[in-house]
């Protein structure tokens, strides 16, 4: 996987017309690509490409050759969304910002994102629809669930994992070889030094189990 966006996609279409899709938006834009339409309940400023219902965007992305990047933030809907167009048997390549830097060795599943100025280091794997957010650090050999985020300046270091469906808030460090569990969210800033079990919440220095009221 080399660093930046795939030259070969040079047209997309964005689900979702919210604050992440607009993330998308830029970094397509200044990766030089075009951005064809987007879908979806569209807020705050204008879009200045058209907003389409799913058959029309579907429909466009297949007729233009486009490809498709999930700008959702909300993981459990960006999963399905992923679903949604992988039945349509719509294109999702990775998204890689072009001031992301991505290990020639690292894997990236489709519908994933790296936004500006994250890492990803060698032979670290992630899933389908990740979201890297800005300036995250995911290091060497580290292995991150489908569905996951991993929030704006988090660091997971070496042989870390993230289970699918999980959060790991904005700052947030996740030591070596950490495993973090399915559908469990980690706080912004908390600091892990021991495995966090499937759907729990951990917050603090060092990060502790709270209870979360449902």
């Amino acid at each position: 996987m080399s660093d930046g966006l795939r030259p070969d996609v040079s047209s997309w279409v964005l689900i979702g017309a919210g604050g992440h899709a607009r993330v998308l938006h830029d970094v397509l834009v200044r990766s030089g690509a075009s951005v064809l339409a987007v879908n979806g309940d569209a807020r705050g400023p204008a879009w200045d490409v058209p907003v389409l219902d799913d058959d029309a965007l579907a429909a466009l992305a297949t007729s233009a050759g486009a490809a498709v990047a999930l700008g959702v933030g909300d993981d459990a809907r960006r999963t399905r969304l992923l679903a949604w167009a992988t039945q349509r048997g719509l294109a999702l390549p990775p998204l890689v910002a072009s001031t992301a830097t991505v290990a020639r060795s690292a894997t990236l599943g489709a519908g994933t994102v790296v936004l500006e100025h994250a890492h990803v280091g060698p032979s670290a794997s992630l899933g389908r629809g990740v979201v890297v957010n800005t300036a995250a650090v995911i290091e060497h050999d580290a292995v991150i669930g489908d569905g996951s985020h991993i929030a704006p300046a988090a660091v997971l270091l070496g042989a870390a994992q993230v289970g699918p469906g999980s959060l790991v808030g904005a700052g947030a460090r996740v030591l070596p070889g950490i495993r973090i569990g399915a559908g469990a969210a980690v706080g912004a800033g908390a600091v892990v030094v021991a495995d966090v079990p499937d759907d729990a919440v951990v917050t603090g220095v060092p990060a502790r189990r709270v209870e979360v009221r449902r």
